[in-house]
């Protein structure tokens, strides 16, 4: 009850605060009620609506208040703080009484049975009721002026050599096309069973990695050791699963790769499928650090309590991940099966397995493929650990160009590398 009793009494401060900085200055109305609800109000919910009428229909504020019998003499508390500091905290004070009221609800039916399903079911409501700590600025004067801030900020980037916008995939024909791995895009890899889903976006890891930024990676096929052996033979050019036998060939530069990615601070989850667990422990990443790619491999392992369908339960999955990506502000790579249609060749436009939803909510859908002449070649060169010849289709482009990207791929490394000039003395392989 002490603990109830203090986030009450903070609340009841910064509402003032914020109200009375409302009421001597109502220009910025407008603007704060953009940035937080009346709903969030846990005292001065009736105030607040007030001063919103008055500045929306042009009422006469005093008039308004005496007719309701509020004193403005309770609003003399002079702040010069920032609104929008002001209207954070109050939402974080009201996200801090929902959790306490989740939780004392919590604590009286723990049970002794399906405790997992139990904390699933804990962790879904917290994830539900607490709005996040982000503000959405939707008025044009915000908006351009990040807009100014972030044109800047380009502008140096671009400077100093760096043109594209995003972070690098390594891959300088795809980030020619796509401009890099940009913030709130949601990507979808797709392709046919064993056809290299899992190396591309690990290679996309590798470069992320060697350039110190943080990659969270989610795996539901595949666990943890078996993720990170393939993340070390793609960075030291060997296999794998060698590495992981003890038959490493070069021992310095693969101790200096597992340094590599523990500095990184890399991260691997394999066991929480569930969309609300998978949420959570990406919500728990970006608060522990900045993650600067989340990789979700792959879409079709998901599960959503409820669910009464894999049509359901794919197109829940996917469009929380599209919201996740804008929520977090951070790229999101996720890896998807294609339909047999599209396996097939049969449909002009890209389709995935289970759900229309993955295309529509795609930012950038590429589709990986063999460019052998026959299935059979290239069984045979990922058996004997040759080079595969490959495509990268980019197929959607919400933001840009589209168009096919020629690659090489090594079964044994796991390493996808664009074609070099040799590559291109080979007939029929076009540059």
């Amino acid at each position: 009850m002490e603990q109830i009793k203090k986030i009450n009494e903070r609340s009841r401060h910064l509402e003032n605060e914020l109200i009375s900085r409302l009421v001597f200055d109502n220009s910025k109305i407008l603007p704060v009620s953009n940035l937080i609800k009346s709903e969030e109000f846990y005292y001065l919910r009736k105030e607040f609506e007030i001063l919103v009428d008055c500045a929306q229909n042009d009422k006469n504020l005093i008039l308004e208040f005496k007719s309701n019998n509020i004193s403005f003499s309770q609003f003399l508390e002079i702040s010069f703080r920032d609104v929008e500091i002001i209207c954070k905290e109050i939402r974080e004070t009201n996200n801090a009484r929902k959790v306490y009221i989740i939780l004392e609800q919590s604590l009286k039916n723990i049970p002794t049975e399906n405790i997992y399903e139990y904390i699933s079911d804990f962790q879904k409501r917290i994830i539900s009721n607490v709005e996040k700590f982000d503000f959405e600025k939707t008025d044009i004067e915000s908006l351009l002026k990040d807009y100014k801030e972030k044109q800047e900020f380009y502008k140096e980037k671009f400077r100093n050599g760096n043109g594209i916008i995003g972070l690098s995939t390594g891959y300088q024909n795809l980030d020619e096309i796509i401009d890099g791995l940009r913030p709130e895009h949601l990507w979808i890899i797709g392709g046919y069973t064993n056809v290299g889903k899992t190396a591309s976006a690990l290679n996309i890891a590798a470069e992320l990695i060697r350039n110190k930024k943080k990659v969270a990676y989610f795996s539901f096929e595949m666990g943890q050791i078996d993720i990170l052996a393939r993340l070390i033979g793609i960075m030291s050019g060997e296999s794998g699963l060698s590495i992981l036998k003890g038959y490493g060939k070069n021992e310095d530069k693969i101790n200096e790769v597992m340094e590599e990615i523990r500095k990184s601070n890399f991260s691997v989850h394999s066991f929480k499928s569930e969309i609300s667990e998978l949420l959570f422990s990406m919500l728990e990443e970006q608060t522990n650090s900045k993650i600067d790619l989340f990789v979700i491999d792959f879409i079709q392992l998901i599960t959503v309590k409820n669910a009464k369908s894999e049509y359901e339960t794919i197109t829940t999955a996917i469009l929380e991940l599209q919201k996740a990506a804008k929520k977090f502000k951070t790229p999101i790579i996720v890896l998807s099966q294609i339909s047999n249609e599209g396996a097939r060749g049969e449909s002009p436009i890209m389709t995935f397995k289970g759900s229309g939803a993955i295309a529509a909510a795609a930012d950038l859908a590429i589709e990986i493929k063999s460019d052998e002449i026959d299935k059979e070649s290239f069984k045979e060169k990922l058996k004997l650990g040759e080079d595969i010849r490959m495509k990268w289709d980019v197929r959607k482009n919400r933001h840009g160009r589209v168009g096919t990207i020629q690659m090489y791929f090594n079964g044994r490394t796991g390493i996808f590398r664009l074609p070099t000039l040799e590559d291109s003395k080979i007939p029929g392989f076009e540059f």
